[in-house]
């Protein structure tokens, strides 16, 4: 699913068609090929911001994906950690391009605002970590880092599959 608001916010269109083109080009025979499109109509599907977070709440069993702009992307990732409660390796990764083409990619892990739970925690009040989404996301931000001067890659990616293994 592409995940988007663009009855309101028009330039969204854009990276539906985008998405939708090299989903069409370069995934679509591979996605239908392992089955992934059977609950779509075998295609890929545009979702409203508004009916996610509908969606996620039905649909239980997983088995779905998601790609969306940065707000939408963390609003979503925060609701499957709420409604499941379970976090677990949940993580948020924002990915765009710098002036001079260089990918960039952010990772962290879906639990909420650190100083928003840095000041319940200061007041007495319960809260709740991903540790497991933390090592995920520093993981995932070690091997773009890797590949970004890739001198030590090997060894770091050999490390970072160790970790993820265990």
């Amino acid at each position: 699913y592409v995940v988007t608001k663009k009855t309101v916010f028009k330039w969204q269109e854009g990276f539906w068609q985008k998405m939708k083109k090299v989903f069409d080009a370069d995934y679509k025979e591979k996605y239908l090929a392992a089955g992934l499109l059977k609950g779509t109509g075998n295609d890929l599907m545009h979702l409203i911001s508004d009916a996610a977070t509908m969606q996620i709440i039905r649909w239980t069993g997983g088995g779905f994906g998601m790609a969306c702009h940065n707000y939408d992307g963390d609003m979503l990732t925060d609701e499957v950690a709420q409604v499941h409660r379970s976090p677990g390796f949940i993580t948020s990764n924002l990915i765009g391009k710098s002036d001079d083409g260089t990918l960039i990619k952010e990772f962290e892990a879906s639990h909420g605002t650190v100083a928003d739970l840095w000041h319940a925690h200061q007041r007495g009040e319960e809260t709740s970590m991903n540790p497991l989404g933390m090592v995920v996301a520093l993981l995932g931000a070690m091997d773009h880092a890797a590949a970004l001067k890739p001198a030590n890659q090997a060894e770091i990616e050999r490390f970072t599959g160790h970790c993820k293994e265990a």
